[in-house]
């Protein structure tokens, strides 16, 4: 019992700007699992080919790529909450184009709109949490975050797999065709206005706001930050290829209703949810790189069941598995490394590390793309099981010898524990 009331405590303080920003989660998390899961389905049902939407799906994380660095100084320049509002008014102006502009170019342009809103959205999140949390509840934050943001996931995923019938049967069309799709996705627009309204309640608590930080300022400490971003690098090519796609892959290979689809992806984010609120008393056990690299490994014959079973039921038990094992161990990664850096270079740190996934995603989606038109999806899972394997020794190796368990170290060693070369 008292494991389970040290976790209660911790959520019992954490700060008003942290909680409504859960509440950001919770709502934000509804409206992206919609997209995500109807997204893919929307762009075949206009008639474009797997290869075109590879592209899509990449051009996002191309732009996060590339803005990454600049958004994580303009938040440090303007303040966490005008940036993270200005990323949202992005993202909606982009799904609303996506939804009312069905021409190559028109969803060229706004998908590249929605990566700049995306960009500015992914790189504030860490640093936000960090300056509004205490070092003995910043894990927890973090972790109750991500969980929060799969459990909406869950009614997402659910709500969202009923409505294409629905809006099909409303207005009289084809229940998989483009304009079920259409209307389904035009419920993010209102989800995202909704989800503005906690940013607007949140008393700006950004740490250095304002200070004018130089590019050089981000690089400092380059064998930390190399170490720190190339797992990224390698683990975001190796999911970035594959989970985009999982709702293509289960339509194609068990050629399952939207509604079905809705509820495995929904038990997915309760799966990601209950998996990552174990997180940290598993860091507190084990130490958060010990944590990572244990979830990481054990994941892999999961994603191998997902792939190459010809059982609907068994790849349904191995992408459940998979997901909350995999993702039990990315807040623990970000928390320990934004433990690395001092507090006026974190968004732009974050913004790097934010860069390293982004791009080694949208490589992955190109070349996913071109895959599927090709072999298929099991060459697809082989490549992002060489890459879970790969990127956990390496992690292993770079920090498993320098994090500890919290548990093992005395009173005075804890502030001192996360600083190293």
């Amino acid at each position: 019992m008292r494991p389970i009331q040290n976790y209660y405590r911790r959520l019992q303080s954490f700060s008003r700007n942290a909680r409504l920003y859960l509440l950001f989660t919770f709502i934000y998390g509804v409206n992206f699992s919609i997209y995500f899961l109807f997204f893919n389905l929307y762009i075949l049902s206009l008639g474009y080919e797997p290869s075109f939407l590879g592209l899509l799906v990449a051009l996002p994380s191309i732009v996060v790529t590339i803005v990454a660095i600049p958004a994580g100084f303009l938040g440090d320049r303007i303040g966490y909450k005008r940036a993270l509002l200005l990323g949202m008014i992005l993202m909606l102006v982009s799904i609303a184009g996506i939804v009312c502009f069905h021409k190559p170019a028109g969803l060229i342009l706004f998908g590249i709109l929605f990566g700049l809103g995306n960009s500015l959205v992914w790189v504030i999140n860490a640093p936000f949490m960090a300056a509004n949390s205490s070092e003995e509840e910043r894990t927890h934050l973090f972790s109750v975050q991500f969980a929060m943001n799969t459990f909406s996931g869950f009614f997402g995923f659910l709500i969202g797999g009923s409505l294409p019938v629905l809006f099909a049967n409303f207005l009289g069309v084809e229940a998989e065709g483009s304009m079920a799709y259409q209307a389904t996705m035009l419920t993010c627009v209102g989800l995202i206005l909704i989800a503005i309204l906690p940013l607007l309640t949140i008393r700006a608590q950004d740490g250095r706001v304002g200070e004018r930080l130089r590019l050089k300022s981000a690089f400092q400490r380059p064998t930390l930050l190399t170490k720190l971003l190339l797992p990224q690098l390698i683990i975001s090519f190796g999911a970035g290829i594959l989970i985009p796609f999982l709702n293509v892959f289960f339509k194609q290979r068990f050629a399952i209703p939207d509604t079905l689809l809705g509820t495995i992806f929904a038990g997915q984010s309760i799966a990601i949810a209950l998996a990552t609120l174990a997180g940290p008393p598993l860091a507190e056990r084990l130490g958060k790189i010990r944590a990572v690299v244990f979830t990481q490994l054990v994941s892999i014959p999961f994603l191998l069941l997902l792939g190459y079973s010809s059982f609907f039921t068994l790849a349904a038990v191995g992408f459940l598995v998979r997901a909350g094992l995999m993702n039990m161990g990315s807040p623990l990664y970000l928390a320990f490394a934004m433990e690395q850096v001092e507090e006026k270079r974190r968004a732009a740190v974050n913004g790097l590390l934010t860069m390293s996934w982004s791009s080694g995603w949208a490589m992955s989606n190109w070349v996913s793309g071109q895959l599927q038109q090709g072999p298929g999806f099991g060459i697809i899972f082989a490549i992002t099981c060489t890459c879970y394997l790969f990127v956990s020794v390496l992690i292993y190796l770079f920090f498993g010898g320098i994090d500890r368990p919290r548990s093992s170290l005395r009173k005075e060693e804890i502030k001192s524990e996360y600083r190293w070369e």
